[in-house]
């Protein structure tokens, strides 16, 4: 747990990094290319994780607990993706959206930094994941395309 709150504050460093970058409804190649860095370290720490002698009980309350925010995270980042793809959301509707996953992944960070997630702080993180959901369906269905 406290091995995927770190991780997670980096990936709300990333998502923080990426809306900076879209709020001018752009990204410059040299953004992109800190973005890339920072992503490609993110992605070095998670296999370094993955694999040093540190253990936990993925059966535990708290891992568990943690293991549904983080993946529910993954998903709603997939649907921002998405959106952009699709042409459904402009690149400053996902800034605005990945500022708002940037919160959601601090807060999942600060949650399990002590290395358990308990029943409240979840229901804390899955308040913020909703309004997040219901932010990300509302600009990915109005009016304004690219």
């Amino acid at each position: 747990t406290r091995e995927a709150s770190k991780l997670e504050k980096e990936e709300a460093k990333v998502d923080r990094m990426e809306s900076r970058a879209l709020k001018n409804g752009s990204v410059s190649p040299a953004e992109q290319a800190r973005i890339n860095k920072a992503q490609n370290r993110v992605s070095r720490d998670i296999e370094r994780d993955k694999h040093n002698a540190a253990t936990g009980n993925p059966n535990s309350a708290s891992s568990q607990r943690m293991q549904a925010d983080v993946q529910r995270n993954i998903d709603q980042q997939k649907r921002i993706e998405q959106g952009v793809k699709s042409g459904s959301l402009t690149n400053r509707e996902a800034g605005r959206l990945e500022r708002g996953q940037a919160r959601v992944d601090a807060r999942e960070a600060h949650a399990g930094a002590n290395g358990h997630v308990n029943a409240r702080e979840q229901h804390r993180i899955q308040t913020a994941e909703n309004h997040q959901s219901r932010r990300i369906f509302n600009a990915k269905h109005n009016a304004a395309t690219k």
